[in-house]
């Protein structure tokens, strides 16, 4: 019973955020992110006795089923460089995401990674597993990207 209650406030938190994660830094749908996000959930009460870490585990099952259904919908995957698909309540907001997304674009597609998974709240040690690499390669990456997008958005403002 514990276990089954640990998984609904697990379920709870995560949810949004994985459907939120999907729509605003890897630009899907919000219908396929909805179902990709509810699917991973699924599948992770499936093995919740099993899974080491469960916010890396489904984030990068969500990533995946998402990927599998918009491939099979007639407008396809979705552009890639999006990096905030929800509409911004202020014009300054609305520039901000603009200027982040087009800075993060030109990051290395590590980085660029690194970025979205920390962005998405998953620690160094959970984006290591993601990605298959070590926390200090993450820290890494993350600091270089975090000074490139630093760059990148001073040089873009002026």
């Amino acid at each position: 019973m514990a276990d089954d209650d640990a998984y609904e406030v697990f379920f709870e938190e995560q949810y949004p955020r994985v459907a939120a994660m999907l729509i605003a830094y890897r630009g899907f749908a919000p219908e396929i992110a909805e179902e990709a996000a509810a699917e991973a959930m699924i599948r992770l009460y499936e093995r919740w006795h099993t899974v080491r870490s469960p916010r890396a585990w489904v984030r990068t099952v969500a990533f995946r089923v998402a990927v599998g259904l918009a491939v099979n919908r007639p407008d396809g995957l979705p552009e890639w460089e999006v990096a905030d698909g929800r509409p911004a309540e202020e014009l300054e907001a609305a520039l901000l995401a603009l200027a982040a997304g087009t800075a993060a674009a030109k990051l290395p597609p590590r980085q660029r990674e690194v970025m979205e998974l920390a962005l998405a709240d998953l620690s160094p040690a959970e984006i290591a597993e993601t990605l298959g690499s070590t926390p200090e390669q993450v820290r890494g990456n993350l600091a270089h990207a975090r000074r490139a997008m630093r760059t990148l958005m001073g040089s873009e403002e002026g």
